[in-house]
């Protein structure tokens, strides 16, 4: 397709998992699409997520005689969300994500072997319905590109790459035309769609933006995405009018590392980043605030817990104390990465050289290079070695205690609340078409992906492949039926 002779196609902007997915399900369907991508390259987030996906009553649970569907899978989502999710918009994703891993499937996917699974990096189903390949997001990202692909050599799909669009165009009607943008650095034209479609992703590399959404005492909160997400299709939609959910809903990502070569964002979680489920590895350190305190039962299986208790510290920030001997038994390292490639001794030595880890000889040391006073940080490593020595911990309850804090040097990991995906975004309705302040379609407008906000499927928590997913489902989903309209107006 010579994309400047096409007629009104559909524009979608954006190309991370939901615009892949709506430009493959419209050009299936038979029209002409624009995908429009402000990068050099598609994938969006894929190129970081770790790629987790769920779904019910999928091939490859009844293979392994696993007995799941989609209702128990909806009701696990609303258990883990605390009812919080938009249940129309969750109800119609959940009921069709087996449909889409099994399409994944189909299409030679290169699942985990170990998949589906119980994850235990967010709150656990209650049956084994999470999945990723072995590439992780990479893996999705394969396929959707290999599918793209055949559609462009078709003729059905133009790719835009390096197009910034900069504003939504309407007629008087108030009807959303087109696009206005610049390609390549160029300038500005104007492109005429029959509909168009904002898959731009979150705000969550926008810091202005995104403390709009954040309570205030999280502002510190680092950056875990890549730099392009901005925000851009909530801010040219919020122009036209359209409603924006502020829900007041913050968890953080906890675990990762600081990024001291870019201040206030955090390193890579494709790098590293500090695995504290115990159900992955023993723990044997403490976690203490910037007041030199614990805040939590270290061993607590409740991803969610240590999360909400982390945005009640100090600067949203925790320093994860061991010393020698906790390093060196710890048969799992305390720093991994999705690939694996940490182990005990890449460990050992990043305990000796990396910028991540602050090392020392005593405690009061520690505290000093941490900026926590000193006799705060020993009087609470006294306290919990008291308690390793009774076998019990009375202040938080916490019923894993190997070993004393005793032997130097001793070690800090510092880790800050992060944040990777936007929780608040555009409101839509079930057609997914965006609405305005009163509720009303905006006409010719639609959204699918983060820039709908992480709250409408995960509520107040995160909730296993609830991200990643829908946008894949919904996005093939508003793809395949705007391509129905239009085909159905074309006959008529």
């Amino acid at each position: 397709m010579n994309a400047n002779e096409v007629r009104d196609p559909i524009v979608i902007v954006g190309s991370g998992p939901g615009g892949l997915c709506a430009a493959i399900g419209a050009a299936q369907g038979g029209v002409d699409v624009i995908l429009l991508e402000k990068q050099a390259h598609t994938g969006g987030m894929l190129h970081i997520a770790n790629g987790e996906l769920s779904g019910a009553g999928t091939k490859r649970q009844r293979e392994r005689g696993i007995d799941d569907d989609p209702t128990r899978h909806y009701e696990d989502v609303v258990r883990i969300s605390h009812g919080r999710i938009d249940r129309a918009l969750a109800w119609m994703s959940v009921s069709r994500q087996g449909e889409t891993v099994d399409w994944l499937d189909e299409n030679h996917f290169d699942f985990d072997p170990t998949c589906p699974a119980l994850a235990h990096g967010h709150e656990v189903y209650s049956i084994a319905r999470t999945y990723w390949g072995q590439d992780h997001a990479i893996s999705i990202l394969r396929i959707l590109k290999e599918q793209l692909r055949l559609l462009v050599d078709a003729g059905r799909v133009a790719i835009w790459l390096n197009a910034d669009v900069r504003e939504l165009l309407t007629d008087d009607t108030g009807r959303v035309r087109g696009v206005r943008l610049a390609k390549d650095g160029q300038a500005e034209e104007e492109l005429l769609a029959s509909a168009v479609v904002l898959a731009t992703g979150g705000y969550d590399a926008n810091p202005e933006l995104r403390n709009e959404f954040l309570p205030e005492n999280c502002a510190s909160t680092l950056v875990g995405c890549l730099n392009h997400a901005t925000g851009d299709g909530l801010v040219m939609a919020r122009k036209l009018g359209a409603a924006v959910s502020s829900d007041g809903i913050f968890l953080p990502v906890m675990g990762m590392i600081p990024d001291w070569s870019r201040p206030g964002h955090a390193v890579d979680y494709n790098d590293a980043y500090i695995e504290l489920a115990p159900a992955y590895r023993v723990p044997r350190e403490i976690w203490v605030n910037q007041d030199g305190k614990r805040f939590i039962r270290e061993d607590t299986p409740s991803p969610e817990l240590r999360e909400r208790a982390l945005i009640q510290q100090p600067d949203v920030t925790c320093h994860v104390i061991f010393d020698q001997k906790a390093a060196e038994a710890s048969t799992v390292p305390l720093i991994r990465n999705p690939s694996g490639t940490w182990n005990q001794e890449r460990f050992l030595e990043a305990c000796e050289t990396s910028p991540w880890i602050t090392r020392a000889a005593t405690i009061t040391e520690l505290a000093e290079e941490l900026g926590i006073e000193p006799d705060a940080l020993t009087k609470t490593v006294s306290e919990y070695n008291k308690a390793v020595d009774a076998g019990v911990d009375q202040t938080f309850g916490r019923t894993v205690l190997p070993s004393r804090i005793e032997h130097g040097p001793f070690y800090a990991i510092t880790s800050v609340a992060t944040s990777v995906l936007s929780r608040d975004g555009l409101k839509v309705d079930t057609d997914l078409a965006v609405l305005d302040g009163e509720g009303r379609a905006i006409s010719g407008l639609y959204a699918v992906g983060e820039v709908l906000g992480n709250n409408v499927f995960a509520g107040d928590n995160y909730v296993g492949g609830m991200s990643i997913t829908p946008a894949m489902t919904l996005g093939r989903l508003l793809g395949s039926k705007l391509a129905a309209a239009i085909t159905e107006k074309t006959k008529a």
